[in-house]
């Protein structure tokens, strides 16, 4: 229904809202109710409301507090205002904090205001109202603050929904980089569709940077977003509060605006209370048929099975099948009667006695005459014989004629009436076919009229005599066959009668449900009629209103400054979250410096002595690695989170092209030049043709579009339409962004292009050149460069490419070091969030806290005290995602690149990170050198002490020598890795166990992310089919990033089995000869295995049956009903998941097996490789003299 309510004058206008505040209490809708009221008492006050809502820090708090010359409201770049906040003119100073369910508090004047900021953080508290006495706000104006849009807490929505419906002007307020937000566009949508009188403002605009990006463009942009959705606001205002001089800055006309309307408030009050009142009535009506839907939810119930034509159907369904039942009850009668009638006809034209029987009958005749006689010698028995031949003769081919002309027909009679009657019973086949016409010759005998005289006419007498004999024979052998259709057919009437009765027993069940349901359909009605007559008591029901109201208003406790109430501050630990030098890990003693000299010296002294090749090789290898360090760095972070200026101020240039719109599609690694490519050189690598046809179907999926080829792609995606889907317009993008380069680069895909920097950066911004490229390799020199890193810029944890996901891992896995960047006053997406617990699941697994974690943009902190809190949040968020002791530092990649670096924070994070890489990851390479001398050391004293050994000495140890490295040899032959696969099988399935249990541990938030409030309003199927796909992406994906943190537990688990192994025969081999020793073995690396996410091709029609736990959304979220789907939803994905865990283990095992076989055959020789130049060297020493006081001196040089 789409009747509305003409409000009249104030008087007027009165008395109608009383008559609906009347009418919903009649109908049982409290909630309006309870807003028709606040609505009655906002025109009964003559209160004119500018309501500010948005993104939490979106600065809507700083604005009210701007625009009032006072900072009334707590503001901060973390989530605060839980709470409606209203603030008018009084004639005293006062807070007054209201609660859910308790009497309010209130703060009298001189309050402390401090803990009124604290309510207005706790969640608990519902609304705070500032009553202001020196305020420049004009009577009966109220300035309301709401909780972010972008809340994910119930209470903290329904508060903000509640409160717009008052308001007579909104201000939408959101942060210059997150304007290109779904959520902006659906909210302020439906705003509209409320009446609101609506501006929109995009806060914050100090952040904007004409270098990157004109101004004039992004105003455009934002317009043009905007209307894509058809949303046309009254205004657009760019504001900042931080520079009121930016020339852009519009604060002024907000300002300007407000005072218009305070002007022009009286008017605007009844046209915003004529679209409150009309919105309230479209609430109610939509409330009214969600109670229809509940009352009739166990009716639509039993109707759920039914298609809608079945259900328009069901009456005339019902007589349907009383008609078949009568039919079938006569059914058995028609066909009785038509199987006589075509029996009868069958028989009756059966034609038995054509001429040449009729003259065999005639001779047959004639022999059974008295006086028939034949010869004159031996007349009597020739006479029998001919009769006998005679009657044998006219037997047989009668019998020929009745199998023709009547057994052959009533046969297929029979089979042709089974048909008719349905019946696929195979004994009837059987006896259909074999049914026979029985007689003997005495049939023929029998009929012959002895002493009648032979005729022509007593021939055709005969006949006709012998032929209605066999019809009769056939009837009662059709008759006998008929009883025994009729046996069967009764019995599958009878059965067919009893499943139309269960049937139309069941039917009555819908047909009930149908008047049921008409029913409360028409009580809905006449509650939607009566909305609109007025009540006949409305003064009375006023002054019951009135009365209330003023006994609200004595109903208060007065808080006191002795009061004790329990306020949370928190406070940020800086010991906790940043990592001073003086806590980091004490230096080694032992200098990269000096242990490169320490290596070179040993090498210079032994690259030429008979059995230390393999030291010296080693003894290079390891000192090639310490002095030419190479460090991979992984940056990531999610859109707008800075990513792109924070690695820019690392390298100390502006490199990488910065935009508030989303641009690293592809992987950006910075890397040190080389010989072949010089500073500013870029190697663009570009997708191949497979890539990139991946990208694209898996793009087209998303609009239920597929194509073959690229060059077919084009004309697909040009009948594709725009779309107002935030995952869907971002496929899109990419779409047309290839659609519009895909002629320029078409021939090129799969090779690499050389560029310089600034086409570089046209690949890197430009979408239409970056949705070809895979990855592009910058050579730059910089002082971040010169220490031998590579820096490699990721795409964000949002990235639409699957790939992605796979390559963010390995970055993770094989980098030196992680960085993750978030903006300073952003909150984590739930694609920030993923990534995070996915480096929460394996940082633990890394043998150093290689994670660091920076707040980006922190110029913007107003003081210290804020930047704590926002640093505190941060830490908070990530210790939650599982990140434990996160290093966390605070950088402004604006100051760091103004060369501002004391106030950047920049110095403190390198000097954190410098300490990291030149310290913590060398020293293991520094330690594995040292060892390594001291293996060295150890075999030179071993020469010298054999050398000094006598003649007889040196034989005896000759032959033990010899003797011990067969033993040695043999240990190693009967070494083998079937342990090691044993237990890589145990390992896995108990990892894997623990995957299920963490994984369905999250599945209730994940059910709830997906089917929530905002996506389900109506019970529309496609809606409940987006958020089951949703919630199988979610689980699936959580399944595969599990099983890409379990790869690498089996990996650090086999390298563990090789360290502990390696160990293992050391000691072996002591036990045999103790000085040998063996080097350190470094088992080879492996990539993470491709892991699909799980539920991608599951049937989903089983999962779909769960809908009908989904009658509106009403019941489905204040009812159990959402309970019950989830819990039935888990229950049906338990064996699915057993099902993909058992396929990945399979997989696994599959990958690692080959693997630690290969791994196992390599350490087997490189302990066989050392040990065997040991023994070959000290044999040498026995056979031959050394000088040993060269050897000494050796030993001296290297040991010092």
């Amino acid at each position: 229904m789409t009747k509305t309510i003409e409000l009249g004058n104030s008087t007027e206008a009165i008395d109608q809202l009383i008559s609906l505040y009347e009418r919903f209490k009649q109908n049982g809708d409290l909630q309006r109710a309870e807003k028709s009221e606040k609505l009655l008492k906002k025109i009964n006050n003559k209160d004119f409301i500018i309501a500010f809502c948005g993104h939490f820090s979106a600065g809507k708090s700083t604005m009210i507090n701007t625009l009032l010359g006072e900072k009334l409201l707590p503001s901060s770049p973390i989530p605060t205002s839980a709470n409606l906040v209203k603030i008018h003119k009084t004639s005293t100073d006062y807070a007054k904090v209201f609660y859910k369910d308790e009497a309010p508090y209130l703060f009298e004047a001189p309050y402390d205001f401090q803990a009124v900021k604290e309510f207005c953080k706790n969640g608990n508290v519902t609304e705070i109202e500032i009553g202001k006495k020196q305020t420049d706000l004009p009577e009966q104006v109220i300035i309301m603050d709401t909780p972010g849009v972008d809340s994910t807490d119930d209470a903290h929505r329904i508060s903000t929904e509640s409160a717009i419906h008052l308001a007579d002007i909104v201000f939408y307020v959101m942060d210059y980089n997150h304007v290109q937000s779904e959520l902006n566009f659906q909210y302020t949508k439906e705003l509209l569709q409320h009446g609101v009188e609506l501006y929109l403002i995009i806060n914050q605009i100090d952040k904007h940077k004409d270098e990157e990006l004109s101004f004039s463009e992004f105003k455009q942009s934002v317009e043009e977003s905007f209307s894509a959705w058809n949303v046309h606001p009254n205004g657009i205002f760019y504001t900042t509060l931080k520079k009121s001089s930016n020339e852009h800055n519009e604060f002024a006309k907000v300002k300007s605006l407000v005072n218009e309307v305070l002007n022009q408030k009286d008017s605007r009050i009844s046209s915003s209370a004529q679209s409150a009142v009309n919105l309230l009535i479209q609430e109610h009506f939509k409330w009214l048929v969600e109670q229809e839907e509940d009352q009739g939810a166990r009716f639509k119930e039993s109707l759920q099975d039914l298609s809608a034509s079945e259900k328009q159907s069901i009456l005339s369904k019902e007589q349907d099948l009383i008609d078949k039942m009568n039919k079938l009850q006569v059914q058995l009668e028609n066909w009785r009667k038509s199987f006589d009638d075509e029996r009868t006809k069958i028989v009756k034209s059966a034609y038995l006695m054509p001429f040449q029987i009729r003259e065999l009958a005639k001779e047959y005749l004639e022999s059974a005459q008295p006086d028939f006689k034949m010869g004159l010698l031996f007349s009597k028995k020739k006479t029998e014989e001919e009769r006998v031949k005679r009657l044998e003769e006219f037997f047989n081919q009668l019998k020929t004629q009745t199998d023709s002309q009547l057994v052959w027909h009533i046969r297929e009679f029979a089979g042709s009436i089974l048909k008719k009657a349905k019946l696929a019973n195979d004994e009837l086949q059987l006896e259909a076919q074999n049914l026979s016409i029985q007689f003997e010759t005495d049939l023929l005998r029998n009929l012959v009229r002895h002493g009648a005289r032979m005729s022509g006419e007593y021939v055709l007498h005969y006949c006709d005599e012998v032929a209605e004999s066999l019809k009769k024979l056939a009837n009662q052998e059709l008759e006998r066959f008929k009883l025994q259709v009729e046996e069967i057919m009764k019995a599958e009437i009878q059965n067919e009668l009893n499943t139309l009765e269960a049937e139309l027993s069941g039917v009555k069940k819908y047909t009930d449900a149908i008047r049921k349901l008409q029913e409360i359909a028409i009580t809905r009605n006449e509650k939607e009629e009566l909305v609109f007559k007025p009540v006949v008591d409305s003064k009375e029901v006023y002054q019951g209103i009135q009365k209330k109201w003023q006994e609200e208003q004595t109903k208060f406790r007065i808080y006191s400054n002795d009061q004790k109430m329990e306020l949370t501050v928190k406070q940020l630990d800086p010991q906790v979250v940043e990592t001073d030098d003086n806590q980091r890990i004490e230096k080694e003693s032992v200098s990269s410096e000096i242990i490169v000299n320490k290596l070179q010296l040993t090498d210079d002294l032994l690259k030429n002595k008979a059995g230390f090749a393999r030291i010296t090789e080693h003894l290079l290898s390891k000192k090639s690695r310490i002095e030419n360090k190479q460090f991979t760095i992984a940056l990531f972070g999610a859109f707008s989170a800075g990513k792109s200026s924070f690695a820019n101020a690392l390298i100390g240039e502006k490199v990488l092209p910065v935009s508030p719109n989303p641009t690293t599609a592809a992987i950006n690694r910075i890397c040190p030049p080389t010989k072949e490519y010089s500073h500013g050189t870029a190697v663009i690598h570009l997708k191949s043709k497979k890539q990139l046809l991946d990208d694209i179907q898996k793009s087209l999926k998303e609009f239920n579009a597929a194509c073959e080829s690229l060059d077919e792609a084009g004309s697909i995606i040009l009948q594709i339409k725009e779309t107002k889907e935030a995952r869907e317009k971002i496929h899109l993008s990419f779409l047309h962004a290839f659609l519009k380069g895909y002629e320029v680069y078409k021939d090129k895909l799969g090779e690499n292009i050389i560029a310089g920097l600034q086409e570089f950066r046209g690949f890197v911004a430009n979408e239409s050149q970056s949705c070809f490229v895979e990855s592009i390799d910058l050579y730059f020199d910089s002082e971040l460069t010169r220490q031998g890193i590579t820096l490699v810029d990721t795409p964000g944890a949002d990235s639409i490419n699957a790939r992605h996901t796979g390559v963010a891992f390995e970055y993770i896995k094989n980098s030196d070091a992680v960085l993750f960047v978030t903006y300073y006053n952003h909150a984590f997406s739930k694609a920030d969030r993923e990534f995070l617990i996915q480096l929460g699941r394996v940082k633990d697994a890394f043998e150093l806290d290689k994670m660091f974690f920076i707040v980006n943009a922190i110029d913007l902190a107003d003081s210290e005290e804020e930047l704590n809190d926002v640093k505190s949040y941060v830490y908070e968020q990530l210790t939650q995602y599982g990140i434990r002791f996160p290093k966390l530092f605070g950088v402004s990649s604006l100051l760091a690149l103004q060369n501002e670096n004391q106030q950047s924070g920049i110095v403190e994070f390198k000097n954190s990170f410098d300490s990291f890489l030149s310290n913590d990851l060398m020293r293991m390479s520094i330690q594995s050198a040292a060892n390594e001398v001291q293996r060295a050391v150890k075999m030179i004293d071993e020469l010298i002490g054999s050398a000094l050994e006598s003649q007889e000495e040196k034989e005896n140890r000759r032959k033990q020598l010899v003797m011990n490295q067969e033993k040695m040899e043999e240990l190693l032959k009967q070494a083998a890795p079937t342990i090691f696969l044993t237990k890589l099988k145990q390992e896995l399935q108990e990892l894997l166990f623990y995957v299920k249990q963490r994984t369905f541990y999250r599945f209730s938030d994940f059910f709830k992310e997906a089917f929530n409030p905002a996506t389900l309003q109506n019970n529309q199927k496609s809606a409940l089919h987006k958020a089951l796909i949703e919630l199988l992406e979610s689980l699936g994906y959580d399944f595969a990033q599990e099983m890409r943190a379990t790869s690498l537990r089996i990996e650090n688990y086999v390298k563990d089995l090789f360290r502990k192994k390696l160990y293992q025969f050391q000691e072996q081999i002591s036990k045999i000869q103790s000085s040998i020793s063996i080097s350190d073995y470094e088992i080879g690396s492996i990539s993470t295995p491709e892991f699909p996410s799980a539920f991608i091709e599951i049937d989903r029609s089983q999962l779909e049956k769960t809908f009908k736990y989904f009658k509106n959304a009403k019941s489905f979220f204040e009812k159990n009903e959402k309970k019950l789907m989830e819990d039935e939803l888990q229950h049906l994905l338990q064996p699915l998941a057993d099902t993909y865990l058992e396929e990945q283990k399979v997989r696994m095992e599959q990958y690692f097996n080959p693997y630690v076989v290969k791994e196992f055959a390599e350490l087997l020789q490189h302990i066989q490789e050392d040990a065997n130049e040991q023994f070959k060297a000290m044999l040498a020493v026995l056979n031959e003299k050394i000088d040993i006081e060269e050897w000494t001196a050796i030993r001296e040089k290297i040991a010092k």
